[in-house]
């Protein structure tokens, strides 16, 4: 039990990280444009206001102090001459100044402002000027930053006092902190707006890249990216154009030889042909076991000549010199004649509404009907239901059988090439070679159309193909 419980920690913690969802390389370069401008502005804004602040505070103490001397010179002389007046005096200088003064004088305190008394001022700042020295002191005074400078009046045996608010710098200070903070708002939105227009630049390339490599994959090999004349992009370009390059070679050479070996291998194979239908001719003539090796070799010659018209056909698709040859063609007795041939006949049902002819290469279309049915009696027990109709300008066939069905993880490799699926062939039948399914799509895609596996409402699978019903 001890050791179960870790491991069953390091899953979960596995599975997490597996359902996290992946952020994409524009947004994480967006991001840190925006976090790159953001700490930049929130570092200019940090210094500036502390620069500002300390400037300002210097700037309204040193004010504040000038201010105190002049104001405490006056109530020295106004002391030396007569006591009488200082209330007047310090009412009149509070009034000018925007401040509140305080002066002791005999232990007894004068003051401006009712709000203001002795208890204001720190004890720390009243020992420094009782002992002879100018001070100041900020405090916080009724929620408000407060500068109090004291000067010692000796002449007059007394102590002066001035209050100064500094709701003006506050203020100040706050407005100076809002437009900072909007401007970095404002660079950090710029930021990220920079970092996802450049990212779009940036990626530009890769895009182009993943577009031609889509394109390649679809079969489109001589597709190759433009020289930017950019010596960073360069190396990339070259490397895909030569990486393209060397891949469409690659490709047309395995073609080439597949369709050189198959056509050299007709000749034989049609005179090894010949040669095993003369000897079935006179096989009765054989001994019993020699024809049973007679008709297992015949069948591994017919299964070996329908491999190589496959592949010829396939080696034409690839290398592009297969054309759809569109002609008024009757469906529906088209789809009979196929049908009755493969011995399926009873399963054909066309809508009433088919039109009489309809542009295909007949050709094409009996040989995917073949394969079709074909396919079916081999590995799904047979055709159940053959349904010609028109639907929204297109001609639709449903091809349903008989099996078991084929699941949704197999329904796009069963059109791979060489893929036969987990099926188990009929007893009886001779195995396919696995073209017939990727020859059908094919063909059907030549005349910009789809073929597609569905669910058969009967259980088994259905094949439906979709083609244009008029020539383009």
């Amino acid at each position: 039990m001890v050791d179960a419980r870790p491991v069953h920690d390091v899953t979960i913690l596995h599975d997490c990280r597996m359902r996290s969802p992946r952020v994409g390389l524009r947004a994480r370069t967006t991001l840190a444009f925006a976090i790159g401008a953001f700490g930049v502005s929130l570092t200019l804004v940090i210094i500036t206001y502390l620069l500002a602040q300390t400037y300002l505070l210097r700037q309204r103490e040193s004010l504040a102090v000038r201010q105190t001397y002049l104001d405490a010179r006056v109530v020295r002389d106004v002391l030396q001459a007569s006591d009488a007046e200082l209330g007047e005096v310090i009412d009149g200088l509070a009034g000018q100044a925007g401040s509140d003064i305080l002066v002791n004088v005999d232990d007894r305190w004068y003051s401006s402002s009712l709000s203001i008394g002795e208890g204001v001022v720190p004890d720390r700042l009243r020992e420094a000027v009782q002992s002879g020295q100018v001070g100041r002191q900020r405090v916080e005074f009724d929620s408000v930053a407060t500068l109090i400078v004291g000067v010692p009046l000796p002449a007059a045996e007394a102590f002066y006092y001035e209050v100064f608010p500094m709701r003006e710098l506050d203020r100040t200070l706050n407005t100076l902190l809002v437009t900072m903070i909007v401007a970095a708002s404002i660079t950090t939105i710029g930021g990220a707006a920079v970092g996802f227009v450049g990212s779009r630049r940036v990626l530009r390339p890769l895009r182009e890249v993943s577009s031609a490599s889509a394109e390649i994959a679809e079969g489109a090999l001589s597709t190759r990216l433009d020289s930017r004349e950019d010596p960073d992009l360069d190396l990339l370009v070259d490397s895909f154009n030569n990486m393209a390059a060397s891949l469409e070679r690659r490709i047309e050479r395995e073609a080439r030889f597949a369709s050189d070996v198959s056509h050299e291998l007709r000749t034989p194979l049609t005179a090894m042909t010949n040669a095993m239908q003369l000897v079935r001719s006179r096989s009765q003539e054989l001994p019993e076991r020699t024809q049973t090796a007679l008709t297992i070799f015949y069948s591994q010659v017919a299964y070996f000549e329908q491999l190589v018209l496959d592949l010829l056909e396939i080696s034409r698709l690839d290398a592009g010199v297969e054309h759809v040859s569109l002609a008024p063609v009757d469906v529906e007795a088209l789809v009979r004649r196929t049908a009755t041939r493969a011995g399926v006949a009873d399963a054909v049902m066309v809508d009433a509404d088919l039109p009489d002819e309809v542009m295909v290469d007949e050709r094409r279309l009996v040989q995917v009907l073949m394969n079709l049915i074909d396919n079916a009696a081999r590995y799904a027990g047979g055709v159940t239901a053959i349904h010609v109709r028109v639907k929204d300008g297109h001609l639709v066939l449903h091809i349903d059988d008989a099996g078991p069905g084929v699941p949704v993880a197999e329904r796009v490799r069963v059109f791979e090439r060489f893929h036969r699926g987990g099926s188990i062939a009929t007893p009886g039948l001779r195995k396919g070679t696995g073209l017939g399914l990727a020859l059908a799509r094919e063909h059907i895609a030549l005349h910009g159309g789809t073929l597609e596996l569905e669910d058969s409402p009967d259980g088994g699978a259905r094949f439906v193909i979709t083609i244009p019903a008029s020539a383009r």
